[in-house]
């Protein structure tokens, strides 16, 4: 059995590449900030983000229990999404000793770069059961035309 080193796949654009460095940038800073992180998934100081295309509009989904809706800004800047906010520690966390703790609290901001053709006069955002949902309608422009074709 020959065992060959696993290599990472070629990003498929430039956007991924840029995404896949900072990933790995965050993770190696995150080290220097946190010593209790050890594993390689491990991203204990900020909320976990999925962005969604639809035909019709983008959906970013962050997770962000405990996260409060006094305590949570989003605003967008051109074609920058910008999510921010408190996670506040339970009143009794002085008193607890944790035997491991792999939950975060405190301050954060998420950047997202989405495509230029977004329509931010129609956003809206929840924030329900720790979850926030953005929703960023297309322009018309941007949306997917479908044509009939007439064969003869």
């Amino acid at each position: 059995m020959d065992l060959t080193k696993w290599q990472r796949p070629a990003p498929m654009d430039l956007w991924e590449a840029f995404d896949s460095l900072r990933g790995d940038m965050d993770w190696a800073l995150d080290l220097f900030k946190t010593p209790d992180a050890a594993g390689l998934l491990d991203r204990t100081t900020a909320p976990a983000v999925d962005v969604i295309e639809h035909e019709d509009e983008y959906l970013v989904v962050a997770d962000l229990p405990g996260v409060e809706k006094k305590d949570l800004e989003v605003s967008v800047t051109g074609s920058l999404l910008s999510i921010k906010g408190d996670k506040r520690e339970d009143r009794d966390g002085d008193k607890r000793k944790f035997f491991r703790r792999e939950s975060w609290v405190g301050s954060f901001k998420r950047t997202i770069n989405l495509p230029s053709l977004i329509d931010v006069d129609k956003m809206s955002a929840e924030l329900k059961d720790g979850v926030l949902t953005v929703t960023i309608a297309k322009r018309e422009e941007a949306k997917t035309r479908r044509l009939e074709v007439q064969v003869a």
